[in-house]
């Protein structure tokens, strides 16, 4: 019958009968890929999710870079950040190749390093627009040398120039990164070998991060971080950007000016006492309550119903008054918030 669920014995049977052959699977049937091997001791990390906070940090870095270039060199320079994207040191390996300008940058504490690419001729505009040569004026794009030359070797004033320009980079990484992660950025040199501008392990995953610089000057500058330096923070990465919740000093002012005009209760506790109801139901008018307490005795001074100060009762103008003493406040309860006493006694 169509339709009808097989019991275990015709399961059983099934099965035994498609091992040995004689039940061949039908026409329409999906089959299995082939299977892949899967090295467990891989270093490969796979990021499935976006990092929007370190796209919001490449922004900020876009405009503090933008905006210190163009008052370094008195040229109008925008910068643009890209998204920020994933791959392996050795696929990112093929960018440091010669005539690219590769820095090799410390990132503070840890000894984790990154690598700036300034792609080819940008960073000989940079040096020409910081020197005051007006040819770094032009609208027209940066010229870049043949993919065959080789990168030239800077003066020693062109490194310092350099040198100073590139850090106008890393101090906005570090402002803009402060509230994630405690970068310090800092130029250790400049390699125009490859191979001496390895920070991390071929198979190690590096986060890139391109910035565009269009106007006086145009090109791309590659940011590669180790994945490995940005993973403590890497839940604060993926949460929405808090970048900007800089606190208004106009806001918190008139929030300070308000809170102080909030009415707070004071209450000082002179004594206290106990008696039984028919002793509370004879009082009358001149009956004089004892309530424990010392003439020196320091009072506890509620607020809001909590202990907070300690105080010595005075007459200052005929009028009564409390002086708060200076010592710390001991450990006080209301008289209605302790356990119930026996009516004998008598407390301070």
């Amino acid at each position: 019958m169509a339709g009808a669920l097989l019991n275990t014995d015709e399961i059983n049977a099934l099965m035994t009968a498609i091992q040995d052959g004689r039940v061949a699977p039908e026409a329409g049937a999906r089959t299995r890929g082939t299977a892949a091997n899967y090295d467990l001791t891989s270093q490969d990390r796979v990021i499935h999710r976006q990092m929007p906070t370190l796209d919001a940090i490449n922004e900020q870095i876009a405009t503090m870079f933008g905006m210190g270039m163009a008052g370094r060199t008195r040229l109008t320079v925008r910068v643009t950040s890209g998204p920020a994207s994933m791959l392996r040191f050795s696929d990112f390996n093929s960018l440091l190749a010669p005539p690219s300008t590769v820095t090799v940058m410390s990132l503070g504490k840890g000894g984790s390093q990154a690598l700036l690419v300034l792609e080819p001729g940008l960073a000989d505009a940079m040096i020409a627009a910081a020197l005051g040569d007006k040819r770094g004026r032009s609208d027209e794009p940066t010229p870049a040398p043949a993919q065959g030359d080789a990168r030239r070797d800077f003066t020693m004033v062109e490194r310092n120039v350099l040198r100073r320009l590139i850090g106008v980079f890393t101090d906005a990484m570090s402002t803009a990164w402060a509230p994630v992660l405690p970068f310090k950025p800092e130029v250790l040199r400049f390699e125009a070998d490859p191979r001496l501008a390895v920070i991390a392990p071929s198979n190690e995953t590096a986060v890139l991060c391109s910035f565009e610089l269009e106007g006086a000057m145009r090109g791309v500058i590659q940011l590669a971080l180790p994945y490995t330096a940005i993973e403590p923070a890497r839940k604060a990465l993926m949460s929405p950007p808090m970048l900007h919740s800089v606190s208004d000093k106009g806001f918190a002012n008139a929030l300070r000016h308000e809170i102080n005009q909030v009415e707070v209760d004071v209450a000082a506790l002179l004594g206290t006492t106990s008696m039984t109801v028919d002793q509370l139901m004879g009082l009358e008018v001149g009956h004089v309550l004892m309530l424990g307490t010392s003439e020196g005795a320091s009072l506890p001074v509620f607020v809001q119903g909590k202990a907070k100060f300690t105080g010595q009762p005075k007459v200052v103008g005929g009028a009564l008054a409390l002086e708060l003493d200076a010592g710390p406040v001991a450990e006080l309860r209301r008289p209605f918030d302790a356990e119930p006493a026996d009516p004998t006694s008598k407390a301070a």
